[in-house]
């Protein structure tokens, strides 16, 4: 028998489905999840939360998905962070939860991404690196950060 939370699955957004293509052929994202969670930081980043209208193919089982150890990580910070009053959000039982949350932060970014791509009429390529030189020029680029920090904000 299996257990429930290995049914679990990350869907993947309907409207994004060709821009996720794209992504995979121009950008270098070799899987679907790396497309995902590279969008699901993008949308954190820019504060986009955008509910999936329809999904597309088949969903990313929970092992598929977190198979790097970082992706559980990442899945479990936008949690905390987006329901800062509710530590309960890292429960086991509430890993669905989780996942919602991050398909919609993941929906936002490509959102953010396609738009960029419309309005620079540049290849997902550039806009993916584009994104990611800002990211690393905001404050100093990458500095070490304590638990806190990352934390910044969250009420238990």
């Amino acid at each position: 028998m299996t257990s429930p939370q290995t049914d679990v699955r990350a869907r993947r957004p309907q409207d994004h489905a060709v821009l996720i293509e794209v992504m995979q052929l121009e950008a270098g994202f070799p899987t679907y999840r790396d497309v995902l969670l590279f969008a699901a930081a993008v949308g954190w980043n820019q504060d986009r939360r955008v509910p999936l209208n329809g999904t597309g193919g088949e969903g990313i089982r929970i092992d598929v998905l977190t198979n790097p150890l970082y992706s559980d990580s990442l899945i479990s910070m936008i949690a905390v962070n987006a329901v800062s009053d509710d530590p309960e959000i890292l429960d086991a039982a509430r890993l669905e939860e989780r996942i919602r949350i991050f398909e919609e932060y993941a929906n936002g970014g490509l959102e953010y991404i396609q738009e960029q791509i419309n309005t620079r009429h540049q290849t997902a390529a550039l806009v993916v690196l584009e994104v990611v030189t800002t990211a690393l020029a905001q404050e100093g680029g990458i500095k070490p950060m304590s638990v806190d920090e990352l934390l910044g904000g969250v009420k238990w």
